[in-house]
């Protein structure tokens, strides 16, 4: 995407948030985002996550990185 530009590890950001203040950070979720869920609708006809993914396999970009994967963290300020 053109306006990121650092996608922390899930380590980083526990360390964001600690350092940011909170509390018993934890991860309780890791996956990999869905073609389902990032797809082309009547509200967004153009680009979908299904054109930037290898075909052949769908486990990684087309230009070879692992495929987009979101973290869910729960914290406390």
């Amino acid at each position: 995407m053109n306006n990121v530009y650092f996608l922390p590890s899930v380590a980083a950001l526990t360390g964001w948030l600690e350092k940011a203040g909170f509390s018993d950070v934890r991860c309780v979720d890791v996956a990999t985002t869905s073609i389902d869920e990032q797809r082309k609708t009547e509200w967004m006809t153009y680009h979908s996550l299904a054109d930037f993914l290898d075909p052949n396999d769908t486990s990684k970009t087309l230009e070879g990185y692992p495929a987009p994967m979101r973290a869910t963290l729960i914290a406390k300020k």
